[in-house]
């Protein structure tokens, strides 16, 4: 009866001594390759191990290590791996806190996160307010009746993201002179729900005037705005 073992790198089959258990804790180095591998993990017992077909390399003792030619132990990362992940952890959450509105304004179905995230730091979470990406397309204005007007058009957005619908600066001039102003909220031009991307918003607005005023409006000045 026999030992044998097998080098798991290139499966050559080497007999095993008692010796070879004792010395450097049963560590062994391989004759052919140098790989170096525990002993007791790859060992079996045959009868006869030189004419098994699979032990095509011929049997040859292994090499046993020395304490001085141990492995040497495997790096540990101990506290500073934990607190690098940590560091890396704490800057993907202040980067997503302070991009949570641009975050949630490109996929919306990550507002909900954007908000738990905000709960410890008592933020609140808006679609993005830009007023660069929203354009007022095909206004126009004009009297309905003698003190009554109308204000209507379309606010667009530019942008590839949601966006909050913005308020309306209205300026209302006679004879080259500003004579009324007033802003009109997004829910008071009917812009209640977001700016779709790319999309185009219709609103439409109706007011009085003073009857002793009225008569001299003869033009207009808008402007969108977020507040």
């Amino acid at each position: 009866m026999a030992f044998v073992t097998l080098c798991p790198q290139c499966q050559t089959g080497f007999s095993v001594q008692p010796d070879h258990f004792s010395t450097a804790d049963g560590w062994v180095r391989c004759g052919q390759c140098a790989h170096v591998f525990p002993l007791d993990q790859h060992l079996f017992e045959m009868d006869d191990p030189r004419p098994v077909p699979e032990l095509v390399q011929p049997l040859s003792r292994p090499v046993a290590l020395t304490d001085s030619q141990q492995l040497p132990p495997e790096p540990q990362h101990g506290w500073a791996g934990y607190v690098l992940a940590l560091l890396v952890l704490v800057f993907i959450l202040q980067w997503a806190v302070h991009q949570r509105h641009a975050i949630a304004g490109r996929v919306p179905e990550l507002h909900p996160v954007m908000q738990w995230l905000c709960q410890p730091f008592s933020c609140d979470v808006y679609l993005p307010m830009d007023p660069n990406q929203v354009s007022l397309e095909s206004s126009r204005f004009k009297r309905v009746e003698p003190d009554t007007f109308v204000f209507e058009g379309v606010v667009k957005n530019l942008g590839d993201s949601l966006l909050s619908p913005p308020a309306l600066e209205l300026t209302l001039n006679s004879e080259g002179s500003d004579v009324v102003r007033t802003i009109i909220t997004p829910t008071e031009l009917g812009l209640n729900e977001p700016l779709r991307p790319r999309g185009n918003h219709a609103f439409f607005v109706s007011f009085r005037l003073d009857p002793s005023l009225s008569p001299t409006i003869d033009g207009f000045k808008a402007l969108l705005f977020y507040p």
